[in-house]
């Protein structure tokens, strides 16, 4: 009898614990969901290399095939991983390449609206937003640089190790944004902006190569006969008004080339000019000069960077300071 005691009690120690365990369990789970603002979507490796850092917790887990993400969540990709994380069914996703780093921040919903705010540490991300947005519904997107506003859009982010971020847009239009600049920029054009700096001028481009070549230029070289210096144009054509004389060593690089060729633009002390040459040669590297139309002048550009807007793109406006 003494045995049949101990027996039953050591069984209802034991059933005692399993259910404590269990209680732990669903209210860690209980906290999690509530940290997560009762909203998530699906993680979907693409290829192996994919962490998770879960709300509130120091250490990342490796997700193999697929896993549940909410509101406060880190995900990884190394070197040779990729993911896609889902958000509705109706196709509003993002696809994370190899060493990117993704937060989701914010994201409520209804049966009309949703926000959902998400930050772009590092690396690379395409969004695609394919659900109809609401009036009162929001998808931004924070980066280092910049912050994006999206409606209906897909559009590619980079942000580099240095936290300069850059955008290509793909289709519809997105808002981007700084504390003192903003531009809408619409299907195959781009923009960047470094920390702490305005948004650069919005260009053409559909790759990151090109919108880097556009913006920073391209190294070239140039030669005339017997060391003859070249005219400095206001705009593309020999009857824009000569506003200097550059020689031909001392241009590094070309910052655009006109619609008919032979003409680019270059920098001239503080502003840009334009200079007649057959001879110039872009090195390797280069992903295409920005294209003008013959008709451009530079009119009031003097003193402005290279990375001055196209003529047919947007253009950033500055935001206006508090009184």
């Amino acid at each position: 009898m003494g045995q049949y005691q101990k027996a039953r009690e050591s069984s209802m120690k034991y059933k005692a614990m399993l259910i404590t365990l269990g209680l732990v369990v669903l209210l860690s789970l209980a906290m999690i969901s509530a940290a997560q603002d009762e909203f998530a979507a699906s993680l979907e490796v693409l290829e192996a290399g994919v962490t998770v850092q879960r709300v509130n917790t120091g250490n990342p887990i490796a997700v193999a095939v697929e896993a549940i993400v909410g509101v406060g969540d880190v995900i990884r990709t190394d070197a040779v991983g990729s993911a896609r994380i889902t958000f509705f069914a109706d196709g509003t996703d993002v696809t994370l390449q190899p060493d990117t780093e993704y937060r989701i921040v914010e994201f409520t919903a209804d049966a009309d609206d949703f926000n959902l705010k998400i930050e772009v540490i590092a690396g690379q991300a395409l969004h695609r937003l394919k659900r109809v947005l609401g009036a009162d519904s929001s998808y931004d997107v924070q980066t280092p640089g910049m912050t994006l506003a999206a409606r209906g859009t897909a559009f590619v982010i980079r942000v580099e190790a240095n936290g300069r971020s850059a955008m290509l847009v793909t289709e519809g239009t997105v808002a981007a944004a700084t504390t003192d600049s903003t531009a809408d920029v619409p299907l195959e054009f781009g923009i960047r902006a470094a920390v702490g700096e305005p948004l650069s001028q919005v260009v053409r481009a559909k790759t990151f190569n090109e919108l880097d070549s556009a913006l920073d230029g391209c190294p070239a070289v140039l030669t005339t006969a017997d060391d003859v210096s070249l005219n400095v144009r206001g705009g593309p054509s020999q009857n824009n008004v000569l506003i200097g004389t550059i020689f031909a060593e001392d241009i590094a690089l070309l910052y655009g080339v006109n619609e008919a060729g032979g003409w680019y633009r270059i920098v001239l002390g503080d502003g840009l000019g334009w200079v007649l040459s057959r001879s110039a040669s872009l090195e390797a590297g280069c992903a295409g000069l920005r294209v003008f139309p013959d008709t451009f002048i530079e009119g009031g550009e003097s003193g402005a960077s290279p990375a001055t807007a196209t003529p047919e793109a947007p253009t950033v406006t500055a935001t206006p300071t508090a009184p």
